[in-house]
């Protein structure tokens, strides 16, 4: 089959308000642990809404409906020590973070999903989809983080100061005491991000960080290095990421679609570590018409590869 190419995305366009629609989140139990999340659509297929570090569900619920009235059942769920999911331990491992989403997937009986993670959100959608071979049916990845070789020398610096045992501590007690003008320098880099952020989003960012736990500032020290695996992982996905980028180098993103065997790629010119926040029109256009393209792929490839998902083609290297 010959490679499909996603048609190029529009300008980032500027929404001078970008309002936060809070659907009705709800509380599972399950085994011994909890799970606070959002859901719009019943019937269709699964998307999995996985947040950045220091962020929550509630900067993605916006997506929902519209996932949702687009065919799929869409979740956004708060992950381990953000918004208002259970606190960390001192010896967190990134497995305790794949093993609550399980849980909670299990316990919803969700199969074979779809996943859109961000940045940190979009590392553990790789590592599930590398440990779960043959039970994810996608990846959105947007600005995702699968090294530390990815930071610039200054995050680099800082993470090493961090395997400081005095320096991890004062990073912990000084994480909620963080100055908003800060919060946002730190999240969007990108000043013209700041600038496109509409005051109850900003709002929703600084609230997520202060309320975080400050055992996240630990989970930058567990995260791996994935990609002596990505080779192995046959399943379609689009890659995003935004152009001017200050915190996770532009080019690592390039690099990982060529690094996956059934990627694209596509780079939103005007925008930082956050796209979908900066272009939410331009970034929602094109998550789409892949999805829709790697549905009507799978749809005309059934039976004929018995399983195996099709490569539906790369671009935006």
């Amino acid at each position: 089959m010959g490679r499909a190419k996603l048609p190029r995305a529009p300008f980032c366009i500027n929404i001078e308000v970008m309002g936060l629609h809070y659907l009705e989140t709800r509380t599972l139990y399950f085994d011994d642990s909890f799970a606070h999340y959002a859901q719009a659509g019943e019937d269709g297929p699964a998307i999995i809404i996985l947040h950045g570090w220091a962020a929550s569900l509630n900067q993605w619920d916006w997506l929902l409906p519209i996932l949702a009235n687009a065919g799929y059942t869409a979740y956004a769920v708060d992950l381990l020590g953000h918004g208002q999911a259970p606190r960390l331990s001192h010896t967190h491992t990134v497995e305790d973070y794949l093993d609550y989403l399980y849980g909670w997937m299990k316990a919803l009986d969700i199969e074979n999903p779809i996943f859109l993670g961000h940045s940190m959100g979009g590392y553990l959608s790789l590592q599930y989809a590398l440990d779960h071979p043959g039970s994810v049916r996608g990846l959105v990845l947007v600005a995702p983080l699968y090294g530390h070789h990815q930071f610039d020398r200054y995050h680099q610096f800082g993470r090493w100061l961090l395997t400081k045992p005095e320096m991890l501590r004062a990073g912990e007690l000084v994480f909620g005491h963080i100055p908003n003008w800060l919060i946002d320098a730190s999240h969007y880099l990108n000043p013209k991000d700041i600038g496109r952020a509409s005051a109850p989003l900003r709002r929703q960012v600084t609230l997520d960080h202060k309320r975080a736990d400050a055992q996240i500032v630990r989970t930058i020290l567990i995260v791996g290095d994935l990609r002596p695996r990505l080779h192995r992982l046959m399943v379609p996905a689009l890659v995003t990421w935004g152009c001017r980028d200050r915190l996770l180098s532009p080019g690592s993103f390039r690099a990982l679609v060529d690094m996956l065997p059934m990627a694209q790629g596509h780079c939103f010119a005007d925008a930082g570590h956050h796209p979908h926040l900066a272009c939410p029109q331009s970034f929602i256009e094109l998550a789409l018409i892949f999805l829709r393209q790697m549905e009507d792929h799978m749809s005309r490839s059934a039976g004929k590869h018995r399983g195996r998902l099709p490569n539906v083609g790369r671009n935006g290297r």
